[in-house]
């Protein structure tokens, strides 16, 4: 049984926003104080490194960070995010709908993604799921993320705390099949919110795989000041 409990809520009443495009920047100016974040608890950073500057003192609900950063530098500052503060939730934004983008961003630790090509209503709700504790996953991701786990599967002593359970393997084969989050909870009989909270769930076990994977190999790199 699904209750508020099972939600690990993020708060929106202070948000670093790591972006360099002006319209972007225009549009989270007007979608974040529509959830009660208004532009005193909105810090800007241009790149990484500013971020990583702000970071030191730890103060925030979430960071959004846009993915497209020149080279890597935002999927590294989502790992370096989480190696430090990992208190602090990472959102990642993408301008296109790149799958090895946003899988590498869901594999560094981000607690989700929201696409620039949703309309403003529509990124509203995205971030209203993400400060309840859900998230959402496009068709695309969900098909990596089963392809990913099935890989490593078939070893059986693989990465056992990123195995994912029957019933995450379902709500991924549904949405692979198209269904919207309101489609997938009506067929799984639970909430819309228990849905993505099982999605956030799921990209949690993706991310602690990835760590566990890359320590395996004994490599890895990290942003570094």
């Amino acid at each position: 049984m699904f209750s508020s409990e099972a939600a690990e809520t993020v708060s929106l009443s202070s948000v670093l926003v790591v972006e360099n495009d002006t319209a972007m920047q225009e549009r989270l100016r007007y979608i974040l104080p529509t959830l009660g974040c208004d532009e005193p608890q909105i810090t800007w950073a241009d790149d990484a490194e500013m971020a990583m500057q702000l970071l030191e003192k730890p103060s925030f609900g979430v960071m959004l960070v846009d993915i497209g950063l020149p080279g890597d530098d935002a999927v590294e500052l989502v790992e370096w995010l989480q190696a430090h503060h990992p208190q602090t939730p990472a959102v990642a934004i993408s301008a296109s709908r790149s799958e090895e983008t946003i899988f590498s961003a869901l594999r560094a630790g981000a607690v989700a993604y929201l696409l620039k090509e949703r309309d403003d209503l529509e990124l509203s709700i995205g971030l209203r799921s993400i400060e309840q504790g859900g998230a959402t996953i496009d068709p695309a991701i969900a098909r990596r993320v089963l392809a990913w786990h099935a890989g490593h599967a078939a070893d059986p002593g693989s990465m056992p705390e990123a195995a994912l359970t029957p019933q995450e393997r379902k709500t991924l084969e549904l949405v692979v099949q198209g269904l919207e989050h309101r489609d997938v909870a009506q067929a799984l009989a639970m909430p819309r919110l228990a849905v993505e909270c099982r999605i956030k769930g799921i990209y949690r076990k993706l991310a602690l795989g990835s760590r566990a994977e890359t320590a395996h190999m004994g490599g890895g790199h990290a942003l570094a000041r």
